[in-house]
């Protein structure tokens, strides 16, 4: 059912007006983060949360125009093909949670990417060509057409539109069109990036024609960047609709140049994709007062799910918030349920994914009482470091940059309740740094996600879906209304910040922007590094606190300071429907911001 505009008067609230949000946290008895960057935005008229304030800001035109949830969050996530490249785009692979107010129900929409049906494993090389920044094992070659999934990004969008918009591809392309043909300004963050991934475009021509200046050097902030020969590619699909890149011209001119440069993607390929692009119903579990639902597999969520439910067992406000208590339990349940993960999740038209089983009561409850038995023998460890607590000790490493993940998340709410969350990824820095002829498209390294060795759940086969920790989103309802939306990007990471923010609002009171802002952790549990022997850990967590966590065997990387972009780079919205207050936060550890209507 689709929610049409009413006919009252649309009205901007200022972002100024983000001040007030210390009068409408979401909790009476509100716990406050110790640095408070920036308020959390507010709005009645809707709200729009993303990694770039051009980005939020294509959202929020959709919304003022009367657009709903769906079209601006489309709107959205097309504008970030244009300011922040590295991340998403066009040519990468997603996944939306969607809750439809009309229908009172949410739905879940998979576009994570497919295999190539002729992918062919002995024609990938045996060493990795250039280092992605992810960290996630470099099980491909990382970079270049061999690496790319059949990108879903574009029918996830299309499809969402058509059935839930109000609006066209024409109407929502209009602002990403806008900024790839006049430019947009190079942030500090951008900056970084650019810097850091130089070499995962710089040996493909066209690559480095259209995110090179001179086809050398990295954007800087000053410069202005812009990819007309996209803008073109996206004007052809607002016009002539999604067939003319999977069926039509724009899809020759891909399956050409892949066919010359040693790819895989073909004609056959792309046309298969919108008809896989459907609606599936979402996995979902009780928490507190709470309906939380996340995307079922091929997405990993499920890990958010069962690492909520572990921390259930536990009183939270008494352990008190990022104390030793509350980190040993949270550190123990994410250590557990990333092995879940990594073990049984990928494509379920090609492996047996237990899902009942892994969010049963009796396997919760289980796995809650290893987590208690594994805090104990660290608890003893500090007395005896004799004590084997199943985890390697060794001295901690840097990790390689403080820029690295190449993902994004987006979040919009409408003025009808409409809500929707969509992760969107090209897995790593420009993804595969491939693009195709003349389009002006990179296309993604999904493929690097996944594993070549045979025989396990997330096995690289012809025609089979990434198993994707970009899956990991989540919406809390309570009485069947959403109270709380929340995404983020940062690799495996994922899976380990949503919980995190979500806790941070539910279980601490903090406003959407202070959970967000809080101090946050990762174990570094890439692929091929299950289960993770080492974490990052914010240095605003207390001394105190990383110290006696030292001291029970955690092996902390505190080398990237205060603030990382490692940890993730969440966007939340959060509803009041007492008031009608929508509140927005998005994370100042990148480029994000929100903004309320």
């Amino acid at each position: 059912m689709l929610l049409k505009p009413n006919n009252h008067k649309l009205i901007f609230i200022s972002l100024g007006v983000g001040i007030l949000s210390c009068l409408f946290s979401h909790s009476v008895i509100a716990q406050a983060s110790k640095e408070n960057l920036r308020p959390a935005s507010m709005g009645k008229l809707g709200m729009v949360a993303s990694a770039n304030p051009l980005a939020s800001l294509a959202g929020q035109k959709i919304l003022a125009k009367g657009g709903n949830a769906i079209d601006a969050i489309v709107a959205t996530a097309a504008a970030l093909n244009a300011v922040e490249p590295y991340m998403s785009g066009t040519a990468g692979v997603g996944y939306l949670l969607y809750y439809d107010a009309g229908e009172q129900r949410v739905r879940s929409l998979i576009f994570g990417g497919w295999v190539p049906e002729t992918f062919d494993a002995d024609r990938m090389d045996s060493e990795s060509k250039y280092a992605d920044g992810a960290g996630h094992g470099n099980v491909m070659e990382t970079v270049g057409p061999k690496t790319c999934a059949v990108p879903g990004n574009l029918a996830g969008w299309n499809r969402a539109l058509e059935d839930y918009g109000t609006m066209s591809l024409n109407q929502v392309f209009e602002s990403a069109i806008d900024y790839l043909d006049n430019g947009i300004p190079i942030t500090e963050m951008d900056q970084a990036m650019w810097a850091v991934t130089v070499d995962r475009v710089i040996h493909y021509p066209e690559s480095a024609a259209i995110f090179l200046k001179n086809g050398k050097d990295p954007y800087k902030i000053g410069d202005t960047f812009t990819n007309k020969p996209l803008a073109k590619t996206m004007r052809r699909i607002a016009a002539e609709g999604i067939d003319v890149f999977y069926k039509g011209d724009i899809a020759r001119q891909i399956a050409t140049a892949f066919a010359q440069d040693g790819g895989f993607i073909s004609e056959k390929d792309l046309a298969s994709v919108p008809e896989k692009v459907k609606w599936v119903d979402p996995i979902s579990i009780k928490y507190r007062d709470y309906t939380v639902y996340n995307n079922p597999p091929p997405g990993m969520g499920i890990q958010q799910l069962q690492v909520l439910k572990i921390m259930e067992g536990f009183d939270l406000k008494k352990l008190g918030h990022n104390s030793v208590e509350y980190l040993a339990h949270l550190l123990e349940a994410i250590y557990l349920c990333r092995i879940d993960t990594d073990k049984y999740i990928g494509d379920p038209n090609y492996v047996e994914v237990p899902v009942d089983r892994l969010l049963s009561e009796d396997y919760i409850s289980k796995q809650r009482e290893t987590v208690i038995a594994r805090v104990k023998k660290r608890k003893a460890y500090m007395i005896d470091k004799s004590i084997i607590i199943g985890q390697a000790q060794h001295a901690p490493t840097a990790s390689d940059n403080t820029f690295t993940f190449a993902t994004t998340s987006l979040s919009v709410v409408d003025q009808w309740g409409n809500a929707a969350v969509i992760i969107q990824t090209h897995g790593g820095g420009f993804g595969s740094g491939y693009v195709a002829g003349k389009t002006g498209l990179v296309f993604n390294s999904a493929l690097d996600w996944m594993t070549l060795k045979p025989g396990e759940a997330n096995s690289v086969a012809p025609g089979k879906a990434v198993g994707w920790c970009v899956g990991g989103m989540m919406q809390f309802h309570k009485d069947g209304k959403p109270d709380l939306i929340v995404g983020s990007p940062g690799s495996f990471g994922i899976l380990q910040s949503v919980p995190q923010v979500a806790m941070n609002v539910v279980d601490f009171g903090m406003n959407i922007q202070d959970a967000i802002g809080a101090p946050r952790f990762r174990w570094k549990d890439e692929l091929g590094s299950v289960p993770a022997k080492e974490l990052i850990m914010e240095t605003r967590v207390p001394a105190d606190v990383r110290k006696t966590l030292e001291q029970m065997g955690y092996v902390l990387d505190t080398s990237l300071g205060a603030w990382t972009m490692t940890v993730g780079g969440v966007q939340g919205i959060t509803i009041d429907h007492q008031t009608g207050w929508i509140s927005g936060g998005a994370d100042p550890r990148r480029n994000g911001y929100s903004i309320g209507l």
